[in-house]
């Protein structure tokens, strides 16, 4: 049996919104909306010339709307998920010998993600992300967990297999 590690995080509206907004121009909407964007710009200059007045317009506030629709779509869903009761507490989480352990304040029951079940840990920016699955991930910003970040890493390292860990 190892020594068990525990912290508490506070999830903040811009760990959501940063998480999502990584999400989702990594996947194919993302970088559909941004090469849809640059195909409108590119159109609208070289065909300048031989627009009619509406589309020398209408091309710009089309592109305009493929590139800020993700953005602020995802802004609103992360200001939704905010004012949810489970993230107005901090969540502990309790790395032990058969999984995750995440508890709140205000559910009835703790979860646990089998270590087994772990679809994938990575790090991006200043998070740590714990994967259960190709899109959901529990979000751990490493600065609320500046001091036992190094013996957490360690921990996965011994429970996740090395194809599941992509951590920098």
């Amino acid at each position: 049996m190892g020594q068990e590690i525990t912290f508490s995080v506070k999830i903040k509206e811009e760990d959501l919104y940063r998480y999502n907004i990584h999400h989702a121009y990594t996947s194919t909407q993302g970088i559909f909306s941004i090469v849809l964007f640059v195909l409108l710009v590119a159109v609208w200059i070289l065909r300048f010339s031989v627009l009619s007045p509406i589309y020398r317009v209408a091309y710009p506030l089309v592109a305009i709307v493929f590139l800020l629709y993700i953005p602020m779509t995802l802004k609103m869903r992360a200001k939704a998920q905010m004012a949810q009761e489970v993230f107005m507490h901090p969540l502990t989480y309790r790395f032990t010998d058969t999984g995750i352990v995440v508890s709140s304040p205000v559910a009835d029951e703790d979860s646990e993600l089998p270590w087994e079940y772990i679809y994938k840990i990575a790090t991006w920016k200043d998070y740590l992300l714990i994967y259960s699955n190709r899109i959901n991930a529990y979000i751990i910003p490493k600065e609320d967990i500046a001091n036992q970040y190094e013996d957490a890493v360690a921990y996965i390292k011994t429970h996740v297999e090395d194809y599941k860990i992509q951590i920098k």
